[in-house]
């Protein structure tokens, strides 16, 4: 997983750190702030920076 850092909205420090590439939806990606210890959701949307850790057998297109 490689992304941006993302300005945590509670203390607007960018020393945050991706946790997970989904998190309530697909669309969230779940981050973790170590400056507050908070832990907060960034929309993905037109981030095309961003890789996602999706498994396999979801990239696998029918033949």
């Amino acid at each position: 997983m490689t992304s941006r850092a993302k300005q945590c909205p509670f203390c607007h420090s960018n020393e945050t750190e991706k946790q997970a590439d989904f998190s309530t939806s697909l669309m969230v990606s779940l981050y973790y702030c170590r400056r507050c210890r908070s832990s907060f959701e960034a929309i993905k949307w037109g981030d095309r920076t961003v890789e996602l850790d999706v498994p396999r057998f979801l990239e696998e297109r029918p033949s």
